[in-house]
């Protein structure tokens, strides 16, 4: 077991979900981070907390691959890790959803029936309701996101064990049956790998099927909290460092309407304005039961509406996620760098200049072509 888990983290890295979109923007956060620091980057955190997609990520670099090298694999394979692609988030279970086809012919008739019978009764939802238990568990299996996960982990130096990373990983899921957080790192030594722990983290209920460790269903860890942040803070981390990629859209002024959207925008909103409501309760919470608590939150802004308009689970646009990650993060620091630069000297974290990072920030500025590659 790594020595020092007893010892409280000094910083600590907070990584929430947001599908795919979520994870690439994160991406790009965690790069515009690795231009401030001087002598520090982000696979040198103490602690990691990673929900959803925000677990693949954390579990990469608590195992120090860093952000520019996830960056590169999304384009090609690489001699450190191979081509992550949106085959591995969105594979089909064949053979699972064949299975259901006998027990849905089954049904169908019965349903046909009372559908011709109370086609103007509330009947027909007790008929629906019974015709969609003999549907799949989930659209999609995270199989593929675990094979790939558990590849890279097993290679190169690095593990999927929990107890032998050179930092900290926490990962919680939600276990279905009980609707209890599990957090997947707590135990010593925890018997789950860390690939079926993140792929139980990121199991978003009715897209994905839930994930069976030991035993016990598994689904999204968003389902119970939005970032998780309090694992960080209850460990009694000094400074948390937290990426939030989904925020509601203030669609003002000209903008257009949401609901112009259709379905897919308006669902992306209800699902951003909960998780916002429920993360800033937490974290206010947070600040009043530890007020010595340095806390940073890197979000999107607000009016993005190119950012929101992106489905959730979008691949093809991945560069340009990453490139505002990137962007809205450094100008989020330069917007009041000397208050960033203070607290992360206080933990001990050097930054370079403010002019040296004002350079810096315009990597993806100059590399627009290939970002929206």
């Amino acid at each position: 077991m790594r020595a020092g888990w007893d010892e409280p983290p000094r910083h600590a890295l907070v990584l929430a979900g947001g599908g795919t979109v979520g994870g690439l923007y994160e991406i790009g956060a965690l790069i515009a981070l690795d231009a401030l620091f001087d002598g520090f980057t982000t696979c040198d955190f103490d602690l990691y907390v990673g929900s959803s997609a925000g677990a693949l990520v954390a579990a990469l670099l608590a195992n120090q691959v860093s952000p520019d090298t996830l960056c590169d694999t999304l384009e090609s394979d690489r001699g450190t890790l191979p081509r992550l692609t949106g085959a591995q988030f969105l594979s089909l279970p064949w053979r699972r959803h064949l299975g259901t086809i006998p027990r849905l012919a089954a049904a169908l008739p019965r349903f046909a029936l009372d559908l011709v019978n109370h086609w103007q009764d509330a009947l027909v939802l007790d008929s629906l309701g019974t015709l969609a238990h003999h549907l799949p568990h989930g659209l999609f299996a995270l199989d593929g996101l675990q094979a790939y996960v558990r590849h890279v982990l097993t290679r190169g130096g690095r593990s999927e064990d929990f107890g032998a990373l050179p930092r900290r990983l926490l990962i919680p899921a939600t276990a279905l049956d009980t609707g209890e957080t599990h957090v997947f790192g707590l135990a010593r030594p925890e018997p789950a790998p860390i690939s079926a722990a993140v792929a139980a983290s990121a199991a978003v209920p009715v897209l994905f099927e839930p994930v069976r460790i030991d035993g016990v269903d598994y689904v999204d860890a968003g389902v119970t909290e939005t970032a998780h942040e309090r694992l960080a803070i209850e460990h009694c981390a000094g400074l948390v460092v937290m990426v939030n990629p989904i925020r509601p859209l203030v669609a003002a002024g000209a903008a257009a309407p949401i609901r112009r959207g259709g379905l897919p925008a308006i669902a992306g909103q209800a699902l951003r304005i909960v998780a916002q409501r429920r993360l800033q309760e937490s974290l206010l919470r947070a600040v009043e039961e530890r007020p010595d608590l340095d806390l940073f939150v890197f979000e999107p802004y607000q009016h993005d509406g190119q950012l929101f308009g992106y489905s959730l689970m979008t691949y093809a646009l991945r560069f340009e996620v990453i490139r505002r990650g990137y962007r809205t993060t450094a100008k989020t620091i330069l917007g009041d760098y000397d208050r960033y630069a203070r607290t992360f000297a206080r933990h001990e974290i050097a930054v370079v200049s403010q002019a040296e990072f004002a350079r810096r920030a315009e990597r993806w500025s100059r590399d627009g072509e290939r970002a929206a590659g």
